[in-house]
């Protein structure tokens, strides 16, 4: 009998520790290089998530959230546009041709390659999330004698105190010294300003409720493992070393 209750204690002992471990970390992203898992690791932590970064050796950092908080470190990295976009340079996007393109295929590959560095270089500004630029060459069409101008979209979403504002000549500027042909007023810059706090679920959502579960589920094995061996040695101290039960023969325990 002893043996048997043992067997249930260590059991449930067993069953506790598996359940624990369901609440511990969790990946958000994997294969980061080290500014970038650094960043973000700043970023949840300034806002309340117990992350953790851990090195993966050739395949680079990666940063985990407890269970219960992936929702929440997932929106706040979305706000904060991380982990960040890469973009391609002059060299990448040229490398490795095998064929001779056609003008058109150059031209195309020129302009994106452009768009990259261009947003590239306006991604640094201070307070820059999302940072998009897209080229048009200018064009002559030989059918119609139409010829359409060099022209530059540029997209910037931004804090609502980076100094972008206040940059948008510098941005055209640099556009037109970058793309051949294209005039200042062929630059177009949109600016959209983000939320500066993040809008997160409330503690009542179902991450606090899967949270409340894994508690109640712990407490749960916890007394079972307490009643269990509460079970065990009041057994042991109603036992007589012959085996026969203090019941049977004290009247108080009767």
């Amino acid at each position: 009998m002893k043996n048997m209750f043992r067997r249930v204690k260590r059991t449930m002992m067993l069953a506790g520790v598996a359940l624990l471990l369901t609440a511990c970390q969790q990946d958000l992203y994997s294969g980061l290089a080290e500014d970038e898992a650094n960043l973000m690791l700043a970023t949840l932590l300034e806002n309340g998530i117990d992350a953790e970064k851990t090195v993966r050796g050739k395949a680079g950092f990666a940063i985990g959230v407890p269970k219960a908080d992936v929702v929440r470190a997932l929106k706040i990295l979305e706000n904060r546009s991380l982990p960040r976009e890469s973009f391609k340079n002059m060299g990448e996007v040229f490398s490795g041709q095998g064929m001779i393109a056609s003008p058109t295929e150059e031209q195309a590959r020129l302009a994106f390659a452009l768009s990259q560095e261009l947003a590239a270089t306006f991604a640094k500004i201070d307070g820059v999330l999302t940072s998009r630029t897209h080229v048009v060459f200018s064009h002559h069409d030989s059918a119609s004698g139409v010829n359409t101008p060099a022209s530059v979209a540029v997209f910037l979403r931004h804090v609502p105190d980076s100094p972008v504002a206040d940059l948008q000549g510098k941005i055209k500027e640099t556009c037109v010294q970058a793309v051949p042909g294209l005039s200042y007023d062929k630059v177009s810059v949109m600016l959209v300003p983000v939320r500066q706090e993040v809008v997160l679920p409330e503690p009542g959502g179902n991450d606090f409720g899967a949270g409340l579960l894994y508690g109640v589920l712990g407490g749960g094995v916890v007394v079972l493992v307490g009643g269990g061996g509460a079970f065990l040695s009041l057994r042991q101290r109603k036992a007589r070393p012959g085996g026969q039960d203090v019941s049977a023969t004290d009247p108080a325990m009767s």
